[in-house]
C-alpha cells in the first residue's frame, strides 16, 4: 500500500523514464505522509482507446490514481496531490510544449476492512 496507477493517452509518446518518475512519487509519499517506500506499488498504462472532448482537438491526458488506506486527513491528501501534480508536470515537461495536455491526480481511500495482503503478517501500512 499505496497503489499508484498512471494512465496516459497513446498519442503522447512520452520520453519519460517511468522508474525514476515513480521513485520521485514514492519520495513524495514518504516525505509528506511517512509512508514506507517499500510499500509503494506503481504502474503506467498506455491507453490506445480513448476520446477527449469531441475528438477533433488532438488533446491527450495523464491521470494519476493514488489509492491508500483510509484515515489520512484531507489536508494531507491535498498536499500529496499538489506535490504529485508537480512531479508529473516536471516529468512530462516536453509534452506541455507540444500541445493540449490535461493532467489530473485523484486520491482515493481504500477501506481497511476491504484490503487484503500477503504476507498477512506485514500489515504495517505506513
Amino acid at each position: 500500500m499505496p497503489h499508484l496507477t498512471l494512465e496516459y493517452t497513446a498519442g503522447l509518446r512520452p520520453d519519460v523514464e517511468f522508474k525514476g518518475l515513480f521513485a520521485r512519487m514514492h519520495d513524495v509519499l514518504s516525505d509528506v505522509a511517512g509512508i514506507k517506500k517499500g510499500n509503494c506499488k506503481s504502474r503506467a498504462i498506455e491507453l490506445d482507446r480513448y476520446l477527449v472532448g469531441d475528438g477533433t482537438s488532438g488533446e491527450g491526458f495523464l491521470h494519476l490514481d493514488v489509492r491508500f488506506l483510509e484515515g489520512r486527513p484531507a489536508e494531507l491528501k491535498e498536499e500529496i496531490g499538489r506535490r504529485l501534480l508537480a512531479v508529473l508536470k516536471e516529468g512530462f515537461e516536453s509534452l506541455f510544449e507540444e500541445g493540449d495536455l490535461q493532467v489530473t491526480v485523484e486520491i482515493r481511500d481504500i477501506e481497511r476492512a476491504a484490503y487484503f495482503k500477503i504476507p498477512t503478517g506485514s500489515l504495517d501500512y505506513r
